[in-house]
């Protein structure tokens, strides 16, 4: 298990190589960032969000938008992206905060 915090940039790069895995098919030679310059942080961890330049056909995905979060010690988890309900994704930013904490990750 990986005791040390890992910084902004070294979350923002794990979260980059994940989004790259799901959205690289859907880039078509774009040259921006897959990553939306928006972000989340609580205390356990940052979230991440899709460009939303890059441009998603229906029902890819599994038709799902999807968050990118990364724990303060380097953990990954794939989340589904509420951005249409703060109340809502605020609450699941704690969550995971929560569960990054719980599990020491």
């Amino acid at each position: 298990m990986n005791t040390n915090h890992i910084n902004f940039e070294e979350a923002k790069a794990i979260a980059t190589k994940q989004a790259l895995l799901e959205l690289g098919p859907f880039m078509h030679g774009h040259s921006s960032e897959v990553l939306w310059g928006h972000y989340l942080e609580a205390e356990y961890c940052w979230m991440f969000f899709r460009n939303p330049e890059i441009q998603i056909p229906k029902g890819a995905l599994l038709g799902i938008e999807w968050a990118y979060v990364v724990s303060k010690k380097g953990a990954f988890s794939l989340v589904q992206d509420f951005s249409y309900n703060a109340e809502k994704l605020h609450a699941y930013l704690k969550s995971m905060s929560d569960y990054f904490k719980r599990r020491g990750e």
